[in-house]
């Protein structure tokens, strides 16, 4: 197959951890390895993770200093800094004989994009906040247009995503739908390591609730926090175990302490990749009922509703964004508002009392990822636009 060579531009990538970064890893690490090139910021720890891929990734100090303004147009420390790095972009195109551009993030890397288009086509990738948050602000969205209009196609996570690009003035038969597809294996999990962590975290013998990912308020770790007295009424055992680090974590524990719940719910901030499939495992539901703010911030998928289906386990997610896409709504889970607290506990509770339905929901979810979501099918769609 005569893929154009192609130079990746992201921001995001391992082995710094996250959703994002995973996403860029999968598609590069499945496509052919001569014909990717990743171009990504100089973190510490990436000598060993490059050395082992098969393919070029090249490291750039000027890119992890990279910022936007307060108005969210592209702003560098300074003016030789922007001159720097288009330098080291053109410089890398006549290296490796770059046919086309990948642009990981829309802002602020769609201004590099921008600048190269008449010499180099590009395509942009799109998540969904990303789209979002600064069509609210009239200076960004002005741009993203322009980015959108010149680009030769766009790659989005869902179908949500795709169409609040069509409301920029995407035109539709630019957009592929990529999915992202589970990071973890569901191998199996050595039992003393499961009950070494439970003990370790006086989880034994307790019913989970768990939430995986980044403390932002669009999660909505703060409603199943104030549905959890409902649920404690009904499963005594119940405990709320909230994976991961953030911005409203602080804000998280005063919730829990003006409520009295401290002995009910679990902070876990440091979550690495092994301990990832134990929570998956030990947990009852995983419920993260997200929802949409007024800044545009939103989920544009929700891949660790897949992750934790991968483990059989069944699904609650607020019905908001791209969520309806991760969740089919009473086969691999329950999708509810993702306001109302008393549908979310009643969900919760249906879940945890009802094992037989909680399990069918889980396995019917499993079915569901190994048949839809493989990153080697789901990047196969690059190959028509590349």
């Amino acid at each position: 197959m005569n893929l154009k060579k192609s130079l990746l531009i992201t921001l995001d990538f391992p082995p710094r951890f996250g959703g994002v970064s995973s996403y860029y890893y999968n598609i590069a690490k499945n496509l052919p390895g001569d014909k990717i090139i990743v171009l990504a910021p100089a973190v510490p720890q990436t000598e060993n993770f490059d050395a082992n891929q098969n393919f070029t990734i090249l490291r750039s100090k000027i890119l992890t200093q990279i910022t936007q303004t307060k108005g969210g147009i592209l702003n560098f420390k300074s003016k030789l800094k922007w001159l720097a790095l288009t330098k080291e972009i053109k410089q890398i195109v006549k290296n490796h004989q770059i046919e086309i551009l990948l642009v990981g993030q829309v802002l602020p890397l769609g201004n590099i994009a921008l600048m190269l288009r008449k010499h180099l086509p590009y395509i942009f990738f799109s998540h969904g906040m990303d789209i979002t948050v600064p069509a609210k602000i009239t200076r960004k969205k002005l741009l993203l247009k322009k980015i959108i209009k010149n680009a030769k196609a766009i790659v989005c996570n869902s179908y949500f995503t795709r169409h609040e690009l069509y409301l920029l003035g995407a035109d539709r038969e630019k957009i592929i739908v990529l999915n992202p597809c589970p990071n973890i294996s569901a191998e199996h999990i050595n039992e003393q390591k499961i009950e070494n962590f439970l003990k370790q975290n006086e989880l034994k013998d307790k019913k989970i609730i768990l939430t995986v990912g980044r403390l932002v308020k669009r999660k909505g770790h703060d409603q199943v926090i104030k549905a959890l007295p409902e649920i404690i009424n009904k499963i005594p055992q119940a405990c709320y175990v909230i994976a991961g680090d953030g911005p409203n974590l602080n804000d998280l524990i005063k919730l829990v302490s003006e409520k009295k719940l401290g002995q009910y719910v679990k902070f876990i901030k440091d979550v690495p990749q092994e301990v990832l499939p134990i929570l998956y495992q030990t947990c009852e539901v995983m419920a993260m009922p997200s929802r949409q703010l007024s800044n545009g911030d939103v989920e544009g998928f929700g891949i660790v509703y897949l992750e934790a289906n991968l483990f059989g386990k069944p699904v609650i997610g607020g019905k908001s964004g791209g969520v309806p896409e991760a969740i089919v709504h009473e086969k691999t889970g329950l999708l509810v508002p993702p306001l109302d607290v008393t549908s979310l506990a009643e969900a919760i509770i249906s879940l945890m009392i009802n094992p037989a339905y909680a399990h069918q929901l889980g396995l019917q979810g499993l079915d569901r990822v190994h048949e839809e979501f493989s990153w080697r099918e789901q990047t196969n769609k690059l190959f028509k636009i590349l």
